[in-house]
């Protein structure tokens, strides 16, 4: 039900629409959905993966965010401290709007990202979060500026946009709950999946020619980040080591 409601918080990002002023809808034809065709997941197959009224397509993005939404807060509360259950519930529910938004419309929307760093900084001063205020504040700031000066310089070399300010303000947030630490691991883990993935692309459209969202792969390295630090294994180290 978290994921649905994610899914429906990330999509009116994108369109512009409120998100206090209607029930669900069909994007295509804007009826109304009725309860028993918006139960997460299986309403999604029994329709068919169409709307009951127009029979165009619902997007794989629904079930993906539901089931992803399941499998995350499933680990939060297997492995994760409930003394952190707490920041870390709004961290991956920002996590999750972002991976929303980047697939659909490549947008982050610093809602769920610079936004939240005053929030981060609240939880690491009050100890809900497993870093310090200063930790907590030198990861957003570092993070921010890392990005920033890494797409300038890529910008002299090449004159292209290497990145988006959406991306940039994603590790600022990830910084802010993670600290420098985490934050460059989750850019490591972001980076080598995401160009395997890019690689992949690449060869099968045959041109070098296209834009990828980065976005959903920073936020599988934060996730993955903050669920191994819960077996005390440090990934940095594994990288360094291969």
């Amino acid at each position: 039900m978290w994921g649905s409601f994610l899914n429906m918080v990330g999509y009116r990002l994108v369109s512009g629409d409120s998100l206090l002023t209607s029930r669900s809808f069909c994007p295509n034809c804007k009826s109304i959905i009725a309860w028993y065709d918006n139960i997460p997941v299986f309403s999604w197959i029994i329709l068919g993966r169409k709307c009951r009224n127009c029979l165009q397509s619902i997007s794989y993005l629904y079930p993906l965010i539901e089931i992803l939404s399941v499998v995350i807060f499933s680990l939060l509360i297997l492995l994760i401290s409930p003394q952190y259950w707490f920041a870390y519930a709004i961290f991956f529910s920002a996590l999750i709007i972002t991976i929303r938004t980047d697939l659909q419309a490549m947008l982050i929307f610093p809602y769920v990202t610079i936004a939240l760093i005053p929030f981060a900084l609240v939880c690491s001063y009050f100890s809900l979060l497993p870093l310090s205020l200063f930790q907590s504040f030198l990861g957003a700031i570092s993070g921010y500026l890392f990005l920033i000066c890494f797409d300038k310089i890529f910008y002299l070399l090449t004159h292209k946009q290497g990145m988006g300010l959406g991306d940039i303000e994603l590790l600022a947030c990830i910084g802010a709950f993670l600290g420098v630490h985490g934050w460059l691991v989750s850019l490591l883990i972001g980076s080598f999946v995401g160009s395997i993935f890019g690689l992949t692309q690449t060869m099968q459209i045959g041109s070098f020619n296209i834009k990828i969202p980065f976005g959903p792969f920073l936020a599988l390295g934060a996730l993955i980040v903050v669920f191994l630090q819960a077996f005390t294994i440090d990934i940095f180290d594994l990288f360094l080591m291969y």
